[in-house]
Order: C-alpha cells, then structure tokens, then sequence
C-alpha cells in the first residue's frame, strides 16, 4: 500500500516513470500475494457485476469499441463505501491502512478517523482521473437491484468481508458509491 501511495500518481501522470513503474510493479506483486492468503471481499465481488453489466463506458486510452470497466476500476469504484461499511469491525486495521496510504491519523477526531481510509481512496482516485462513481460509468439508481444480484452469485468473495453483507447491506454500499464528489 505504501507503494502504491507513494509511486500510482506519479505512474499514472508520467508513463515514462521507471523507478515509479518499477515499485507498482513490486506492489501488485506483494498485492497478489496478500490476496491469495487472506482473500479479497466486497469491492471485488461488486466488480464482478459492475464490469459484466456495463453498457456503453469505455475508458479513456482504451482502444476498444465496447463496453469495458477495467477490473481495477471496478474494484475501487466501491472500495470506499464498502470501507465506510467495514470500518466499525476493525478500526485499527483501516487507520493502518489510511496511514499506509498517507494520512496522518493520530490526531483526528472519530469523525475524520471513520473517514480516513475511504478519503485516502478518494484524494488518489482524484488525482489518477478514477470516474466519480458509478453514475460516471452509467449506473443509475435503478441497477442498483441487478447490481446487488451479480454480487450475491459471488458467496466465496462475500464470506471474507469482516462483517456479514446481504442485499440491505449491498444496496447502502452501491447507493453510496453512486457519485462520491460534487
């Protein structure tokens, strides 16, 4: 996570950042590692509906004249909702990961504590041009239904999210994931 804090903007703003490249590279590597010991939980199992029902987006550089939402995009697109969520089960565990990420926790009010790692999310997924939510992407309010059914058919991912998610829980996550700036 420190890498990707440190070196994802200055990949994403200047290609030709080797030294940067390199060190996301060693990221990703570590990351792969981390997923297929603990697993992965809701962010990757909304991405799996996201993707699949996309309709008209295509990403910016992409060379495809169909619809597509990177798994990336996908993931982080509800990552900081489904953290807002998550947060009450382990709030020693998210401020370490906020603090990874770059934010200074020690003196924050249980306010901003709550909102330190999915505001962490959001200043990156800023700066590296991340859409602003789902309705960027071309959800409305009224997929929010078949999103929550693509994400049900992935129990295995569900069952590693530190607190139990069902429909009532997916759908305060997805309605929060909508637009996250103004």
């Amino acid at each position: 996570m420190e890498y990707a804090a440190r070196y994802l903007r200055r990949a994403v703003l200047n290609g030709l950042d080797v030294e940067a490249r390199l060190h996301l590279s060693l990221a990703a590597n570590y990351a792969g590692i981390g997923f297929g010991n603990a697993g992965v939980h809701i962010p990757h199992a909304v991405a799996y509906p996201i993707a699949g029902l996309v309709r008209d987006y295509v990403p910016s550089g992409y060379r495809t004249r169909h619809p597509l939402v990177p798994h990336g995009m996908s993931v982080i697109l509800t990552a900081p909702a489904a953290f807002r969520f998550t947060y009450a089960t382990s709030p020693e565990r998210h401020l370490r990961a906020a603090q990874l990420l770059g934010v200074p926790v020690d003196e924050l009010t249980e306010a901003e504590r709550r909102e330190a790692l999915p505001g962490a999310l959001l200043s990156i997924m800023r700066d590296i041009g991340i859409p602003n939510g789902l309705t960027a992407i071309g959800y409305t309010e009224h997929d929010v239904s078949a999103l929550i059914d693509g994400t049900l058919q992935q129990p295995r991912l569900l069952s590693g999210a530190p607190r139990p998610v069902g429909r009532p829980e997916l759908e305060l996550i997805l309605r929060d994931a909508m637009q996250y700036w103004g």
